[in-house]
């Protein structure tokens, strides 16, 4: 069995094998369109995990002699060396983040319009749409997400427990969670018109989303994209969840297709929404 014959058999789907001795993230058999696997190999020696199935790491080759505790040691230090790589990527990129948005200025936007909000005004540089993306726990910039004729993250920004809040913060005030900004602005509006105090929380990601809720407290309510990886992360949370009824949608489609009493509607019944 080749190396890339036992990634494959642990659900990790290898397209161009790099034999550097680093760590890469590549897609899953389970998550095609996610990076949840890793894999570190050097030509002769590897180890592969997919982080959605997989407690342990998997060494290969499984058995051989020199698969002693130095050789462990030696992944182990490779893993670390890249993990301070990845730190201080990240870490540029957050200064590269702050400096875009020093950059921007406050103007409507055609993103804005077409999602049903052309009076709206957003941070807007080189004809993007600039959204930042903020720690969970300290709220400083890690990294931000331009819109244009596609969306962007800033290359080598960390997202994972990132997010951007909406709403004043207010003890006791109930958390939506969704997935992108444009949901997010449509929920604001659903809960502007009940005169409902809340935060909503942009987490970027359906994977994000499960990650910020784990990590916050209160009240919480999911406001799930109607398609298979939001309805899995919604359940994956364990919080009452909300989603357009119509397959395929997210809650600014349900908002511009058939208004904010629809979109009202839905909103109210979240509490009962089944959660199984």
């Amino acid at each position: 069995m080749n190396f890339i014959q036992h990634a494959e058999m642990h659900g990790l789907v290898i397209n161009h094998l790099i034999s550097d001795g680093r760590w890469h993230r590549v897609a899953t058999e389970d998550k095609p369109k996610k990076r949840n696997g890793a894999y570190l190999y050097d030509g002769r020696r590897g180890v592969v995990k997919n982080w959605a199935t997989m407690e342990l790491f998997a060494l290969y080759p499984e058995r051989g002699s020199y698969l002693h505790p130095i050789d462990r040691q030696d992944l182990n230090e490779r893993r670390k060396k890249a993990d301070k790589e990845e730190a201080l990527k990240h870490a540029r990129a957050a200064q590269e983040a702050l400096r875009i948005i020093s950059l921007s200025t406050v103007s409507k936007h055609p993103y804005l319009a077409r999602k049903g909000f052309p009076d709206a005004t957003g941070l807007v540089r080189d004809g993007l749409l600039v959204i930042p993306v903020r720690d969970l726990k300290t709220n400083a910039v890690i990294s931000l997400q331009t819109v244009g004729q596609e969306k962007k993250f800033l290359f080598g920004g960390r997202t994972k427990g990132g997010v951007l809040v909406l709403g004043q913060k207010w003890y006791g005030g109930t958390k939506y969670l969704c997935e992108g900004y444009a949901t997010a602005l449509s929920v604001k509006v659903a809960l502007d018109s009940m005169y409902k105090e809340a935060q909503v929380y942009v987490c970027f990601s359906a994977s994000n989303l499960v990650h910020v809720a784990e990590r916050i407290g209160g009240d919480r309510i999911v406001v799930a994209d109607n398609d298979p990886a939001g309805m899995d992360a919604a359940k994956a949370t364990g919080l009452p969840y909300v989603h357009s009824p119509v397959e395929g949608e997210d809650m600014n489609d349900l908002h511009q297709r058939a208004g904010i009493w629809e979109l009202l509607r839905v909103m109210k019944t979240t509490k009962e929404h089944d959660r199984t």
